[in-house]
């Protein structure tokens, strides 16, 4: 079991995850530096793209929160981040499980874009904590029992609250990406079963697509722009 590391946001961004080994964090894998939101090699340090995430996050979110209600640019940059470095499809594959065989290929088509949005929208939420002193701290890289991804839990402090929050980390196709975040004690593909099977039983995959619609449009007024 690797050690725990107490890393400031700043200290960890600033290190990168080469730093943090002396520190008793590692992934096991190269470091490759690239853009928060650029596309991910399978030999990328799968915590590089966690800690590059949150490090976009910080340098956008901190200087707009509180200050801004237009949340057309956050938005934007969720997007591209839940397109780019999330594995939208995998996460919604899970999540529809069998239901899935009764969606007909354009409602698949709609559920998977759908998906992505609210992942996109999920994001949204999370970093709209973050202020400028805000801090993150890198506890722990692990793979899973199963051998099949990467795990990296981390601590968020901001607006005087403490936060865990784990990502997991697949290769989905030869490309690094984020198949799953827990945080607030939501897990979010768990979350997006849940709420899928409910509101399949209800109206079939017309349902689904409404309440994943709905709770788009919820996040949308909430953060609007």
């Amino acid at each position: 079991m690797q050690k725990s590391a107490n890393v400031s946001r700043r200290s960890a961004l600033r290190a990168g995850v080469s730093g943090m080994l002396a520190l008793g964090v590692s992934a096991g894998l190269a470091l490759v530096s690239v853009p928060g939101t650029a596309l991910a090699q399978s030999d990328e340090d799968p915590a590089q793209i966690i800690l590059r995430i949150a490090d976009d996050a910080f340098n956008l979110f901190g200087s707009l929160n509180g200050r801004s209600r237009d949340w057309g640019s956050r938005r934007a940059w969720t997007r591209d981040v839940a397109r780019l470095r999330f594995a939208t499809r995998n996460m919604a594959e899970r999540a529809g499980g069998a239901f899935l065989r009764e969606f007909n290929d354009t409602q698949l088509e709609a559920y998977f874009a759908l998906t992505e949005q609210a992942a996109s929208e999920f994001l949204l939420d999370i970093f709209s904590v973050y202020e400028p002193n805000t801090t993150f701290v890198v506890d722990r890289v692990r793979r899973n029992r199963t051998d099949t991804a990467t795990i990296m839990e981390s601590t968020v402090i901001a607006q005087g609250k403490t936060y865990r929050v784990d990502w997991t980390v697949i290769d989905d196709g030869g490309v690094l990406k984020v198949s799953n975040v827990s945080i607030f004690g939501l897990n979010l593909v768990s979350d997006f079963r849940a709420s899928f099977r409910d509101a399949f039983r209800h109206n079939g995959a017309k349902g689904v697509l409404s309440m994943l619609d709905t709770r788009i449009k919820r996040s949308e007024r909430k953060f609007p722009g």
